[in-house]
């Protein structure tokens, strides 16, 4: 069996958050770092989601499924305030504007999951 199509998601949050942290090159090291964090503050919990809910398939497996989504919202979430406490305390100085920006700019990539998984054929 392939891979769901949702793994195309993470990937437009990566491919985003390496574009922006880039993009923001001329603003200095800091800007670039910071946005590179929030950028993986949102990609790396949801990477977990997609991981801890989609490696069930068929009807037979429905109730591993459900609790596969429930224990993967729980991980992303606890997995982003992790992120976000250890970018603050271990991460000196930090461009709030560029951190919280990129992580808000890369959540919105979930915006578009309908386009990015397209329909199965």
């Amino acid at each position: 069996m392939h891979r769901p199509a949702v793994y195309r998601v993470v990937l437009a949050q990566l491919l985003t958050t390496l574009c922006l942290s880039l993009f923001l090159l001329p603003l200095g090291t800091i800007h670039v770092i910071s946005a590179f964090m929030g950028g993986l503050a949102c990609t790396v919990p949801n990477a977990y989601l997609v991981w801890k809910a989609f490696r069930y398939r068929g009807a037979s497996a429905a109730q591993k499924i459900a609790r596969s989504f429930y224990q993967g919202e729980a991980g992303k979430f606890a997995l982003t305030m992790l992120a976000f406490v250890l970018i603050f305390t271990l991460v000196k100085p930090v461009e709030p504007l560029s951190l919280f920006g990129a992580f808000v700019l890369v959540q919105s990539i979930n915006w578009f999951t309908p386009l990015l998984v397209g329909r199965r054929q």
